[in-house]
C-alpha cells in the first residue's frame, strides 16, 4: 500500500469512527501484527484479549482504548524466547513497506498480581513511526476454552483467523479487577466496558464458571456478601463517580452512558452469579490436608485408568514429604496412581491407610486405559465438553461424580470429628471439595485443581 492511499484511509476511518488520527495509525499497525500472527506457525500459541479485541466485539466507535494483549498458550518461555518469536512473527515477507522491530521484552510491573511480559515494538511505514507495547499475560484461565475468532481488518478487505478469549472470560476478568481493587480502582474504563459487555449475548452458566476460575486463579475471595459490599462502596461514594464523569468528558465514545447506567449493568451481571452454602471444617473441628497424586503416565487418559506414577511423579511426592505433619487419619483413593502416592507418603507417616473408592476420579467408562490419541478420536467426550447430566459411555456424568464425592466427603467429616486428616486423591475430586468449602457451584468447566504432587492445608 502506498503512503498516500494509507493516509486517506486513516483519515476516513478516524472521521467515521470519531477517533483521533494517531490512534487510527495505531490500529493500522495492530491490524498488520494480527495478520502476520495469523499466518505464522505461532498462531495457536497466542490468544487475543484486551482492548483491541474488545473494541471489535462492541464496535470501535464506542470504545477508544488502543492496546493489544495476548495470553500465551504453551510451555514456559524466557524473555529471549519471546523476542525471537515476535521477531519472526513481525518479519516482513510481503513487500508492503510495513516494518517492525522488537526493541525489548520486559516484565509487566503494573499488573504484578497477575504476571506477564511487555514486548516493546517499533513500527514504521514510510515516514510514519510508532512505538507500542504488546502485553503477554500468564496465569489466567480461559473458560471454557479459547474460541476461534475472525478478526476484521480495517485497512484490508479481509479477515484473519485467530484464537481469542470468550466474552464470559473478559467479563470475569474485568469484574474481578473491580472487586479486588474496590475503592482503589481508578480505571473508569472498566465500568464502561462492563456496561458494553452486559449488552452483549453471553451464557450465564459459563459466566459463573469463568468468575470462579478467574477469582480462584487470582487468589481473590469469591464471597457473595463481601462482593456486594464492595460494589455498594464503589457505587455509593463520590470519588468513583467523579472519576467516571471526568472519563466521560474526555472520551466522546462514552456519549450518554452515565455512571448510574454502568452501575445497573454491573449489578445485573452480579445477579447471574451463583453461590452455594459453604461447608466449614471448623464446625467439625477438623483440619484437612488434600494431596493430589504425583504425575502419572501422560500417554494414558485419567479417570478410572490404571495409570502409574512417572519417575517425575515419584520425585514430586518425595519432595512433598517435607511438608507433611502428624495426622490422625490417612485416607486415599484406591486407583494405582493415588495408591502409589500414598505408599511413598507412608514411608514417612507409617500409618494405616483407608483406601476408599468413592474418592476416585470421575468414572470415564469405556475410555478407561485408552491412550490420549485413542481418546482424541472422541473429542466430544472430553470431560469439560459433557453436559452435566451426560454420562461417559458405561461411566458417570459430571453430576453423578459430584454427588458421589460430596456424599463421601460428608461421611468422612461426620466420622472423623476433632481429627486431622490427610486425603490423597485426584484433581477432579479436589475441585469438588474446594467447591463445597468455598461455596462455588460445581461445574465440569472449573479449572481450580492444584498441580500434581501438591498439598493444600485447610482448616
Amino acid at each position: 500500500m502506498e503512503l498516500g492511499k494509507a493516509k486517506a484511509i486513516v483519515s476516513k476511518i478516524a472521521k467515521e469512527k470519531c477517533i483521533d488520527v494517531q490512534s487510527t495509525w495505531d490500529m493500522f499497525f495492530f491490524d498488520e501484527i494480527l495478520l502476520r500472527l495469523s499466518k505464522s506457525k505461532y498462531c495457536k500459541s497466542f490468544m487475543i484479549k484486551g482492548g483491541l479485541y474488545l473494541q471489535n466485539i462492541v464496535g470501535v466507535e464506542t470504545r477508544g482504548t488502543m492496546d493489544i494483549d495476548f495470553k500465551y498458550i504453551g510451555s514456559k518461555y524466557t524473555n529471549d524466547d519471546l523476542k525471537i518469536i515476535f521477531s519472526e512473527i513481525c518479519s516482513n515477507d510481503e513487500n508492503d513497506n510495513i516494518y517492525f522491530r522488537v526493541v525489548s521484552v520486559d516484565d509487566i510491573i503494573t499488573e504484578t498480581k497477575y504476571g506477564g511480559k511487555t514486548i516493546r515494538i517499533e513500527a514504521s511505514f514510510y515516514n510514519v513511526r510508532k512505538r507500542f507495547g504488546i502485553d503477554i499475560a500468564i496465569g489466567d484461565v480461559v473458560t471454557p476454552n479459547p474460541i476461534k475468532y475472525d478478526h476484521k481488518l480495517l485497512f484490508k478487505n479481509e479477515e484473519c483467523k485467530l484464537f481469542a478469549y470468550t466474552i464470559e472470560t473478559i467479563i470475569a476478568e474485568k469484574f474481578e479487577t473491580l472487586i479486588s481493587k474496590g475503592m482503589q480502582n481508578s480505571r473508569s474504563k472498566d465500568l464502561f466496558d462492563l456496561y458494553l459487555l452486559n449488552k452483549e449475548k453471553y451464557d450465564v452458566n459459563i459466566l459463573n464458571d469463568a468468575m470462579v476460575n478467574t477469582f480462584y486463579s487470582r487468589k481473590t475471595k469469591y464471597d457473595k456478601i463481601e462482593m456486594l459490599n464492595t460494589l455498594n462502596d464503589v457505587f455509593s461514594f463520590d470519588r468513583p463517580k467523579e472519576l467516571y464523569e471526568n472519563y466521560a468528558k474526555k472520551n466522546k465514545f462514552v456519549k450518554d452512558v452515565s455512571f448510574e447506567m454502568c452501575k445497573l449493568s454491573i449489578l445485573n451481571i452480579f445477579t447471574h452469579l451463583k453461590f452455594e452454602n459453604k461447608i466449614y471444617l471448623s464446625d467439625y473441628n477438623i483440619e484437612l490436608h488434600l494431596v493430589r497424586h504425583g504425575e502419572s503416565d501422560k500417554n494414558i487418559v485419567g479417570g478410572w485408568s490404571d495409570s502409574h506414577l512417572t519417575e517425575n511423579g515419584k520425585q514430586e511426592v518425595v519432595t512433598l514429604l517435607t511438608q507433611l505433619e502428624k495426622y490422625d487419619v490417612f485416607v486415599s483413593s484406591d486407583l494405582p496412581r493415588a495408591m502409589e502416592t500414598s505408599n511413598i507418603i507412608n514411608t514417612k507417616l507409617n500409618m494405616d491407610i483407608i483406601f476408599n473408592d468413592n474418592f476416585r476420579e470421575a468414572n470415564n467408562g469405556i475410555f478407561k486405559n485408552k491412550t490420549i490419541n485413542e481418546f482424541l478420536e472422541h473429542k466430544n467426550f472430553r470431560y469439560s465438553c459433557l453436559k452435566m447430566n451426560e454420562n461417559y459411555p458405561s461411566g458417570e456424568s459430571p453430576t453423578e461424580f459430584y454427588l458421589r464425592v460430596k456424599d463421601a466427603f460428608f461421611k468422612m467429616l461426620e466420622n472423623n470429628k476433632n481429627k486431622k486428616i490427610i486425603l490423597v486423591t485426584h484433581g477432579g475430586v479436589i475441585t469438588v471439595i474446594l467447591c463445597l468449602l468455598n461455596g462455588y457451584q460445581y461445574s465440569n468447566k472449573l479449572q481450580i485443581m492444584p498441580h500434581t504432587g501438591s498439598i493444600l492445608k485447610l482448616k
